[in-house]
């Protein structure tokens, strides 16, 4: 047997303690007069005692903790295949994304972005990666959405002083990710970085059957990079200037993948997703049926109190 909630399981510590504390109170008047005394002064000497109706109360109250704890028995197992595609999201975390030519910046809209989509986002399965020079998990392949949305939320880059983006290690974490399977799908959401060549990164790619899509969160006219020291600038003391980066066109052309522009409909991100997510692999999985049993105590404690509330003595 199982517990669904182990809180109210704690409250029947006091509620026994009064149950140990009744049973050995000793009645005053039991020692004041014989027990042929005492059945003559009674009344309603067929109704139960207030010891037995506190006892009653007080076992009704262990039953109805005992149904909140919610009880449950497993029932057996059910094996199901769902239809799911696996995705990975990798999403750029170097120092150009606090550029502020995106409101607030490029990293805080990422992020609005692709919290705005995941209840959108229908049968996939999705990892989060992060990168900069250097790739990070987030999180492994998942359809536990709720778990994305915590960790989404929680990202940060004022801890992270990477600079640049290397989008072959995030290519070879992906792949990682991805393990045997046949249609591997990596998503990008990255202002493309400064590379003016991604030729080893389609020829990776191609290799391990990679289709690279890339979602673009950079302008035209660029930014300044905001850092909490003020504008970035350069060895030179020159103001650093991104701009976004269209060679990052050819990684997705050539690995039979996607690119899309940033726009401000909140639904864009979810339908290019669902959109390219063609092809889909089945997914055994399991679930473990659980019977409740919380009605039965229930059922028990509210006899009982019926039984003790009913049970009063009546006025002669």
């Amino acid at each position: 047997m199982e517990f669904e909630q182990i809180a109210p399981l704690y409250l029947a510590i006091p509620v026994s303690f009064l149950w140990f504390f009744i049973h050995s109170k000793n009645s005053h008047i039991e020692d004041l007069f014989s027990a042929e005394v005492l059945n003559k002064i009674s009344l309603n000497n067929h109704k139960i005692s207030t010891k037995t109706r506190l006892r009653l109360l007080l076992l009704s109250m262990l039953l109805i903790l005992l149904a909140l704890s919610r009880p449950t028995l497993e029932a057996g197992e059910i094996k199901l295949n769902k239809q799911l595609s696996d995705v990975v999201i990798a999403i750029d975390m170097s120092k150009s994304m606090l550029a502020n030519d995106i409101y607030p910046n490029r990293f805080e809209f990422a992020k609005n972005k692709l919290l705005a989509s995941l209840d959108n986002i229908e049968n996939t399965r999705l990892a989060i990666l992060g990168f900069a020079n250097q790739a990070f998990l987030i999180s492994p392949l998942t359809d536990d959405l709720n778990s994305l949305k915590f960790l989404i939320k929680n990202l940060r880059l004022d801890s992270i002083s990477l600079t640049g983006t290397s989008v072959a290690n995030i290519l070879n974490s992906a792949n990682d990710l991805f393990d045997n399977s046949s249609n591997k799908q990596l998503l990008l959401l990255t202002d493309g970085g400064d590379s003016n060549n991604f030729e080893d990164e389609i020829d990776y790619a191609i290799d391990n059957n990679i289709q690279v899509f890339v979602f673009d969160i950079s302008s035209e006219r660029g930014s300044s990079i905001q850092t909490e020291t003020g504008s970035l600038k350069d060895t030179h003391g020159n103001l650093v200037i991104v701009k976004e980066n269209l060679e990052i066109k050819n990684l997705t052309k050539k690995t039979q993948g996607d690119y899309l522009k940033y726009t401000l409909n909140k639904h864009d991100l979810s339908v290019f997703i669902n959109h390219f997510k063609q092809h889909s692999s089945s997914k055994k999985t399991s679930i473990i049926q659980k019977r409740q049993l919380f009605y039965y105590p229930l059922l028990l404690a509210l006899f009982l109190l019926f039984f003790a509330f009913f049970s009063l003595p009546k006025k002669s």
